[in-house]
């Protein structure tokens, strides 16, 4: 990796810093009001998930579309750095800005629910939710990174955003959660373990055809 490119990664997370310390601060709250309940999905657990998601929309849309409706990427190529550079950059940049904050939560919420009276059968539902949450970010820079369109990223946050609700009602469907939700112990079945591994290899695959297509695109800047 070129000087130029740790320079552009480090200028992006050093631009995102405070909604990455914001977000965890704000997740961090969230877990703590899961403890409160017994309940699987409480306010505590609406909040976390929340909190994630406008992170989500932050990091896209703040550190990514804005740049390139700016037109900074002309300022950005006077560094000696090629498209696929840039575009990795971004990449990266952004996957670390959200990524971190992100597996500080999951691992938090994975703490709320240890410590709390919400029982540990429900820790495989949420590791998937939160997979889906991932997956809902990686579509979502795909899209930010191809396209300046209002409309699609609208349309991208407004279909993530409710989907979240319907993949919700779809965890609580899953056989294993439903025999195994309400019990002492997680229990990883085949079901809920394809389910989070395909939702996070499907996330990492559209990201990375997203961030091919971009730096293939002729009209770059």
């Amino acid at each position: 990796m070129s000087a130029a490119v740790r320079h552009l990664i480090v200028k992006d997370l050093s631009l995102m810093r405070w909604w990455m310390v914001g977000t965890v601060a704000g997740g961090l709250i969230a877990a703590w009001l899961m403890t409160l309940s017994a309940q699987p999905i409480s306010a505590g657990g609406v909040l976390m998930i929340c909190t994630l998601v406008i992170l989500n929309i932050f990091m896209v849309m703040g550190g990514v579309v804005t740049e390139r409706k700016e037109h900074v990427t002309l300022f950005l190529f006077t560094f000696p750095v090629s498209r696929r550079q840039y575009v990795t950059a971004k990449v990266v940049a952004n996957a670390i800005a959200f990524g971190l904050p992100w597996l500080v939560l999951s691992l938090a919420a994975v703490a709320a629910i240890r410590l709390s009276a919400i029982p540990d059968g429900y820790l495989p539902l949420w590791t998937s939710l939160l997979g889906f949450v991932f997956f809902y970010y990686c579509v979502l820079l795909a899209v930010g990174l191809n396209t300046e369109s209002n409309g699609w990223h609208a349309t991208t946050i407004t279909i993530g955003n409710i989907s979240v609700n319907f993949f919700i009602m779809l965890l609580f469907g899953v056989p294993s959660v439903q025999r195994f939700g309400s019990g002492p112990t997680a229990v990883w079945a085949p079901d809920i373990l394809i389910l989070t591994a395909g939702e996070m290899a499907l996330g990492v695959i559209v990201l990375v055809v997203g961030a091919v297509a971009r730096a293939r695109r002729a009209d770059f800047i």
